[in-house]
């Protein structure tokens, strides 16, 4: 009789040890990940609205003064209050009108790629700093200004440069970390609890069983 209880206290434990390892797996596994879908996109659209913010404000500025001090200062205001590095890349029309200042050069492919398509882009550039980039489309008012290749006015929906907006999100990664360890050690609490209890539950209908076994033998 002993043994027989002993293998089903046995059986109870590796049945919650199973149970609680598999909840804390797939929430170690599921988690992250989804916490990484939720940063990015918050971070995308947090960076479409910023882009906007900074077209409209370069526009702005650029009719209203065209003064190139004014304009990197508004651009360090928006870095200095949204966090992020922010660098206004040319397109081949405003080169040929004005040439290449400081790093305004298209340095890479995805860059590239937004100057020719005409389309958002992102990528990571490391494990924790995720750039956006989206074209700098003309429209009628930059007609005042700006000249295509050939010299002739610029035409609406030509594709005058690319805003690349740069984000370190190293905080939001350690701030998830320390979600998933929480959320993992609460499961697990919650788990071992619920096994303890269920044990004695069994344990003692086991007991009460036995007592009444044994009285029916007497």
């Amino acid at each position: 009789m002993e043994k027989s209880n002993s293998a089903i206290q046995k059986r109870v434990f590796l049945i919650f040890l199973g149970v609680t390892l598999f909840f804390v797996t797939i929430t170690a596994v599921l988690l992250p990940y989804k916490l990484y879908l939720r940063d990015v996109q918050e971070t995308r659209t947090r960076a479409r609205s910023i882009s906007d913010l900074i077209r409209i404000g370069l526009l702005s500025t650029m009719i209203a003064t065209g003064d190139p001090e004014k304009v990197r200062g508004l651009i360090a205001d928006f870095e200095k209050k949204h966090e992020f590095k922010f660098r206004m890349v040319r397109s081949s029309h405003v080169e040929k009108q004005h040439g290449i200042n400081e790093d305004e050069q298209a340095t890479d492919e995805l860059i590239k790629q937004v100057l020719v398509t005409g389309k958002s882009r992102d990528d990571w550039l490391n494990r924790t700093t995720f750039r956006y980039v989206a074209p700098f489309i003309a429209d009628s008012r930059c007609q005042e200004c700006h000249e295509s290749v050939k010299g002739s006015t610029i035409h609406v929906g030509d594709i005058l440069g690319a805003s690349e907006i740069i984000f370190d999100l190293s905080a939001k990664e350690a701030d998830s970390i320390r979600l998933i360890v929480e959320v993992v050690l609460l499961i697990m609490a919650s788990l071992i609890t619920m096994g303890i209890i269920f044990y004695f539950i069994v344990k003692k209908g086991i007991l009460e069983k036995n007592l009444l076994i044994e009285r029916d033998e007497l």
